[in-house]
């Protein structure tokens, strides 16, 4: 009894430290080499701005949600016209959702650490490629 009590709080330890890391995400923005700044519009025509991870493969611009809270994943799949600043450079482009052998070429080349997918709370990988408009 005393093990499963130790499992269980230290399982609600870990759920509220990946809580508190997702909830952090909108006000500690990172800033990254590669890193993509997506601005997407909900449905009420505000703009929202997020410091996504980048990834190129095969030539086209790909942005990871890696975290659970993906409240800017459903505004670009809803709205998916949306602007990005590629290094330096700020753009219109379409967020397309990739699926398939696509999904999984773009996984290969984009793979988390341990550390990172632990902090994420082992949230699954989503992807969108940011075609130009």
């Amino acid at each position: 009894m005393q093990i499963a009590n130790v499992l269980l709080i230290a399982g609600l330890v870990y759920v509220g430290f990946v809580a508190l890391m997702e909830g952090l995400i909108g006000f500690i923005q990172p800033h990254m080499d590669g890193g993509v700044s997506l601005t997407t519009t909900d449905a009420q025509g505000r703009t929202s701005e997020r410091m996504l991870a980048g990834a190129r493969v095969d030539g086209n611009l790909y942005i990871a949600s890696n975290h659970w809270l993906r409240g800017w994943y459903r505004q670009a799949l809803a709205e998916p016209e949306v602007f990005a600043d590629v290094d330096g450079v700020r753009s219109a482009y379409s967020a397309v959702p990739i699926e398939g052998e696509e999904r999984a070429r773009v996984s290969d080349a984009y793979r988390m650490g341990f550390i990172l997918r632990f902090i994420c709370g082992f949230a699954p990988s989503k992807f969108l490629r940011l075609d130009p408009l």
